[in-house]
């Protein structure tokens, strides 16, 4: 175990080094990213505007979930980014040289790619939150708890990926338009999901439970009546549902044909 975690880490420090080797990429990407954190912020700023709550949510609280999602979003792209590139490697052939290394493909394809925009997500995210939990007046513990959240949601963000990615062994295409779909529904959790049907609150809570990582321990920290074992929910649903998305990877693998066959 402990010459894996030397070898994955070795991989990702690797990777790492050499993205940064481009400066100005990566200046450039965490500016973009930043700035399509601020624009997201900007259209809240316009529904403020015109109303002074979202179902009970006032612009602070609803902030705090915006900081949440894209502090999970960074981290995600930092570290585990690579998944996006699955669907291109199936039909191009590519994964099958990934697949002759002595290591677990899941996890050596997840580290392999990290991204430097994440920087921009992650900082911006971490302000924000920051920012919420003071206009607040928040608790101690919700400052210990929120690397918690944003990990599990981290890894939270990561499996849904994983999962989408898989389903591209099965339904082959050179796109990307399945992991897109698992973007744009973290996207729509930086809204408090109270506001959503309640088939699309069952969706985000439970089938893909991004709603685990934010929603849940921001309505306990802000007073809403949630017991505290909220909190625990929060990692067994990461934990779980990263498990979840190692089986669909074994299933989307033994589903693989590589090229030309």
């Amino acid at each position: 175990m402990r010459e894996n975690i030397k070898l994955y880490w070795t991989a990702f420090n690797t990777a790492l080094q050499a993205k940064f080797e481009y400066r100005v990429d990566f200046f450039v990407g965490v500016l973009t990213s930043c700035m399509l954190q601020l624009s997201s912020l900007f259209f809240l700023w316009i529904v403020f505007h015109q109303t002074p709550s979202i179902n009970g949510w006032m612009p602070d609280q609803v902030i705090l979930l915006f900081g949440m999602t894209a502090a999970a979003l960074g981290l995600s792209e930092l570290f585990f980014n690579h998944i996006w590139f699955v669907p291109s490697y199936i039909v191009q052939g590519d994964l099958d040289r990934l697949l002759t290394y002595p290591v677990n493909s899941l996890y050596f394809l997840l580290i392999t790619r990290p991204e430097l925009h994440a920087f921009g997500n992650l900082a911006t995210g971490t302000l924000l939150t920051s920012y919420a939990l003071i206009h607040l007046n928040a608790p101690w513990y919700a400052w210990v708890l929120f690397p918690l959240f944003a990990v599990s949601g981290c890894l939270i963000y990561t499996a849904a990926l994983v999962i989408a990615a898989s389903l591209s062994f099965k339904f082959v295409g050179p796109t990307s338009i399945n992991l897109f779909i698992t973007n744009i529904l973290l996207n729509a959790t930086r809204y408090p999901l109270s506001i959503y049907p309640q088939v699309v609150q069952i969706v985000l809570l439970v089938l893909v439970p991004y709603g685990a990582f934010h929603y849940l321990p921001a309505s306990l920290l802000l007073g809403k009546d949630l017991n505290l074992w909220i909190i625990l929910v929060t990692p067994l649903a990461a934990l779980c549902f990263f498990w979840e998305a190692g089986w669909f990877w074994r299933w989307g693998l033994n589903q693989y044909e590589s090229t030309g066959s």
